[in-house]
């Protein structure tokens, strides 16, 4: 392949080896250099075809070629069109424990990769998606990788058993804690450890006059309601993880919280998340309300 389709194919970008490898020698590159038919960039062995851009893909491409490395974590992620936002720097891994260099503005993961863990995206070398999602779920802050997990198991993008099998297969690996905490989040009681949750937050709030699983009748229907301030009319919902939900589900909430409603309570609705990371809010939210109903 002509070394300008290679560029072409690379946003514009190539490296030096890649030249050799196509069959230009040293002089020619040289003198394509001379001629600015090739500029240097700030990465060496690594040029820019004459009047094409540094996009922002571009810069990805010329570290993934310098570093001989793989594009991976959340900017891997973007190329997979994955609900994961940009921290403003190119992530790679080394495809071994080799000491390389870091770049500015470049975050070299040196990990051990397995060969089923790496493929190609639009021609760029890259983790796979399941091994991006993998690695961003355990790098971001716990409250993003919670998201970020629900939403791959919604989807299925990942299962339970990859999240397990990281954990088995490379025991000791950087994001593993977080990993594992959010596994055991995820399970099949998800939903009973958010209501332990949010009573451990209403009793260190001090709050009063609130009843866990408290059966009402509206409109002739029964209903259980996760929480409630039955004399203000308060109802409380909270929520485990959304892959758990299914459509059945979701009709019957729909349906209870409509009645709730229609019948003059307030119904409240907080998530995994809110409980977990927001708990404050949660608190000045029902407190705010309690005061309206006594008012």
């Amino acid at each position: 392949m002509h070394w300008a389709d290679i560029s072409r194919r690379q946003a514009g970008v190539l490296s030096r080896s890649q030249l050799l490898a196509a069959g230009v020698g040293r002089v020619r590159i040289d003198e394509l250099i001379r001629r600015g038919r090739l500029g240097a960039t700030r990465w060496s062995a690594v040029y820019l075809a004459a009047g094409a851009p540094m996009t922002p893909e571009a810069v990805q491409w010329a570290v993934v070629l310098d570093t001989a490395s793989v594009l991976s974590y959340v900017s891997a992620a973007q190329w997979w069109a994955l609900p994961v936002g940009s921290d403003g720097r190119v992530h790679v891994t080394a495809p071994d424990r080799r000491r390389t260099r870091m770049p500015s503005g470049v975050r070299v993961h040196r990990v051990q990769l397995a060969a089923s863990a790496v493929t190609e995206r639009f021609g760029m070398p890259i983790t796979t998606r399941t091994e991006t999602l993998l690695d961003c779920v355990g790098w971001l802050p716990l409250r993003e990788g919670s998201t970020l997990l629900d939403r791959s198991m919604q989807q299925r993008w990942l299962t339970a058993r990859d999240v397990e099998q990281r954990l088995e297969e490379q025991p000791g690996r950087w994001g593993n804690r977080p990993l594992s905490t959010l596994l055991r989040q995820s399970g099949d009681g998800a939903h009973a450890e958010s209501e332990r949750r949010m009573i451990r937050i209403l009793r260190a709030a001090g709050l009063t006059g609130w009843g866990v699983n408290v059966a009402v009748t509206v409109a002739g229907s029964r209903f259980v309601l996760d929480f409630a301030f039955v004399a203000a009319r308060i109802a409380i919902e909270v929520d485990g993880w959304a892959f758990h939900s299914d459509v059945d589900r979701f009709r019957a909430d729909r349906r209870k919280g409509n009645a709730l409603v229609a019948d003059g309570w307030t119904l409240l609705r907080f998530t995994w998340a809110d409980l977990f990371d927001d708990s404050s809010r949660v608190v000045a939210t029902i407190v705010a309300l309690l005061a309206q109903a006594q008012g």
